[in-house]
């Protein structure tokens, strides 16, 4: 029992020389222009401390804050939702971006009883990175929680990358007055306040960002990561639709300190007309350097308008 952390260690290690062997195949792809053997997934349907301070300089500004956490954004002129948790303090933000960042609500929440992100099953604490809604239960027999929860898709490719193991981290409602830092894992909220946000929002289509703190600057996307642009939407569009013409209805680049996911819906005319929607995990071991760790695609067919 003793060797346990060191054996953790030695994980994280082994896992961020990989890493380190990849940015640079990466980086030659990018020389040459190239984005390829990207593999293709269907979304699924089944339900440290602090991060170190060499990873938080790396990601902050020199306004002192990190960038994003929209890194770059291109749409249809609609805007998006973001859900923002705050571990430290016990808060879930939701938040409107169309150009500017809009606080809409803060709700009391609570997160692990230890502190730290999870790396292992039933170590009490709460994951941190960029999460999405995979699967909504608004079922009143879940009396275990509350009257409605929504599972996110932790482990992700990061927590792939970096051995982070458990499951089951849901967004869900508690019966019971909420105190702090009192689950095993999963972000809590009465059930009143996540009914309100439900009904504000569409959980599948909203990224969740959690983390210790989030010290962004909140403010309007810059063009720094527009370069890899055409990288970015070669690489969205599964090999056998590569040739088709597409139409991208959006494109949005988020960030939480070395971790960046794109996001994007892509119509494609040439093949019955299909709507895709696409997700890129991407590393970011440097402002410089991208590693794509992993595609998810899912679509569905466009329904023509009679009349």
């Amino acid at each position: 029992m003793n060797d346990k952390p060191e054996h953790h260690k030695y994980k994280r290690r082994r896992a961020y020389y990989i890493l380190i062997g990849v940015v640079l195949i990466f980086c030659t792809l990018i020389l040459n222009g190239v984005f390829s053997g990207t593999k293709d997934t269907v979304y699924s349907q089944e339900p440290l401390q602090k991060s170190s301070a060499g990873i938080e300089d790396r990601t902050k500004t020199g306004h002192g804050g990190w960038d994003g956490p929209i890194l770059f954004y291109k749409g249809n002129g609609k805007p998006v939702h973001l859900i923002l948790v705050e571990k430290a303090i016990q808060k879930l933000h939701l938040y409107r971006y169309d150009g500017r960042y809009h606080l809409i609500k803060s709700y009391t929440c609570s997160t692990g009883e230890n502190q730290g992100k999870k790396h292992e099953e039933k170590d009490g604490k709460t994951p941190e990175g960029i999460y999405f809604n995979i699967k909504a239960y608004r079922d009143s027999k879940i009396t275990l929680f509350g009257d409605r929860a929504f599972r996110l898709n932790y482990p992700d490719p990061f927590d792939d990358l970096e051995c982070n193991r458990g499951n089951g981290i849901f967004i869900h409602g508690s019966n019971r007055a909420i105190k702090p830092f009192s689950t095993n894992g999963c972000v809590v909220l009465s059930n009143h306040d996540l009914a309100d946000l439900d009904k504000r929002i569409n959980f599948k289509k909203v990224p969740v960002i959690i983390g210790e703190r989030l010290p962004y600057r909140f403010e309007p996307a810059g063009n720094n990561m527009s370069q890899f642009i055409p990288l970015f939407k070669k690489a969205m569009i599964p090999k056998h639709y590569a040739s088709l013409k597409s139409e991208f209805r959006y494109i949005i680049l988020l960030g939480f300190q070395d971790r960046v996911v794109a996001l994007s819906a892509i119509r494609i005319k040439d093949a019955g007309d299909i709507l895709g929607f696409s997700r890129l995990f991407l590393a970011r071991p440097d402002k410089n350097f991208l590693v794509l760790l992993k595609r998810e695609w899912n679509e569905k067919k466009l329904v023509k308008e009679s009349g």
